[in-house]
Formats: C-alpha cells, structure tokens, sequence
C-alpha cells in the first residue's frame, strides 16, 4: 500500500465485555422505558403551555380562550385533560397517553353530534339565565318558567394535537439513552 496508513488494534476482550454489559442493560429496560416515558410527558405538557403543535402550529383558541373565561386558555377548562397524561412502562415498552374520554375529539379534531332534545329554562328576576334543570332552579329559588326544544346541531372541533413530541424531546431521548448505555458501560 503506497501513501498513508493508519493502524487499529482493538482488545478485543475488553471490547466483547463493554457490548456485552449494553446488551445485559437492555434486555431489561424498564428504567431506560421509564426515562423515555417522563422526556415524553414533559413534552405534552410543553404543549398546553404553549397551547400549540409539536410544530409550534398554535391551536385554535377556544371560545373560552377567546372569552377570557375560566383562566382563558385552550384545553385547560378544569385542567382534567391535562393532569391525566401518564406513562405505562412494561418490559422494552413505554406508553404515553391518557384515559380521558374527551381526549380523541380535541387531539384529532372531527364533528360532534348533538341530537335533539327538550330542556328547562329558568330566569331569575333579572331576566338571565339560570339553570338548565329543574331541580337546580327549584333549589336556588327560582321556578323554570318555560320548556325548550332544542333541535340537532353539529359541532365541528379543530384538531388540537397535544399527544405529540417536539424536536426539543427527540433530542432529550437522544440524550436519555446515550446516558442510559453510557452508565450502562460504566458498571
């Protein structure tokens, strides 16, 4: 060989022994799953504080954002949604999600059917509104003084997608595992 060369001697023991140590790690990576689990959540929670994408998209306010009530932020009425995202890690597995029921309809977006019914209005003295059931207005005190029908309606939701992971959080996996077998090798 004419020019230049540049030689590697490896011990190869001491190489088989480290690959050997990172793959005893990760035939059980609970902990591994489990570090994952939380670098994900903490990205969905970056989503309602942002109240936007993984893309920085800003979602669609809601009326009430854009009412001011309620604290006035999208997703975040009671804060139910957003204090149910939890992590499930078995074996090589980590899930990321939430077992609210509302949760499909604002992530993904679509129409809500509502179908017709019959409702019981209340005023109070002043002439507002004051409950939608009988009982309630009986209990504060003021008679339901007409029954309603309400016809059908569809009720289109925009997709507000906050089951995502951003550039941010793919980094930090990098990270999590890179310590994970760094550690791993260290032992």
């Amino acid at each position: 060989m004419t020019g230049a060369r540049i030689t590697v001697d490896y011990d190869a023991k001491a190489l088989d022994a480290a690959l050997s140590q990172a793959v005893a790690a990760l035939d059980n990576p609970i902990d591994l799953m489990d570090a994952i689990g939380a670098v994900i959540e903490e990205a969905i929670d970056r989503r309602f504080d942002t109240a936007s994408d993984a893309s920085g998209s800003a979602w669609a306010a809601s009326l009430r954002a854009r009412q001011g009530e309620r604290g006035g932020k999208t997703l975040t009425d009671t804060g139910r949604l957003r204090a149910s995202i939890s992590r499930a890690v078995s074996g090589s597995d980590v899930a990321v999600g939430t077992n609210v029921e509302y949760a499909a309809i604002h992530h993904f977006g679509g129409e809500i059917e509502r179908p017709a019914r019959t409702q019981v209005l209340a005023f109070n003295d002043a002439g507002r509104f004051q409950s939608r059931k009988d009982s309630r207005a009986r209990r504060d005190g003021v008679q339901p003084i007409a029954i309603a029908t309400i016809g059908a309606t569809t009720i289109t939701m925009p997709a507000r997608p906050f089951l995502e992971i951003d550039t941010v959080a793919e980094a930090d996996i990098a990270d999590v595992v890179q310590d994970f077998l760094r550690k791993s090798l260290n032992t």
